[in-house]
């Protein structure tokens, strides 16, 4: 929870507002980076030690949340708007297909 709130939301939120509104700029791309890399982090993140609530369906969750931050990454290297917005459904499938199995046990922070 306390990833979560801290690194990940805010980051996914950083990725999607770069998908509603395109950088202009490379200082405005550097924060979609930065903040897709922390995405990809805080999924490798959630499967050590224990964090990991199972082997299973937990670390697949964590696992595609990895690659849709590493996704959002790369389309953001490259300057890719479009690639960023399709990262940002990725991600948000992957936080909402994790929160279905585990639900947060309480609402995040905003």
């Amino acid at each position: 929870l306390q990833l979560m709130q801290a690194m990940i939301i805010p980051a996914a939120d950083a990725v999607w507002a770069a998908a509603g509104a395109a950088p202009k700029n490379d200082e405005e791309w550097a924060k979609v980076r930065n903040n897709a890399l922390l995405l990809a982090e805080g999924g490798n993140l959630l499967m050590i030690g224990d964090r990991a609530k199972d082997q299973g369906e937990w670390m697949t969750a964590a696992q595609a949340l990895t690659n849709a931050g590493t996704a959002a990454f790369q389309a953001a290297e490259a300057k890719n708007v479009e690639g960023v917005m399709m990262a940002g459904d990725e991600i948000y499938n992957a936080c909402e297909g994790c929160h279905m199995k585990y639900p947060p046990a309480t609402p995040p922070a905003q």
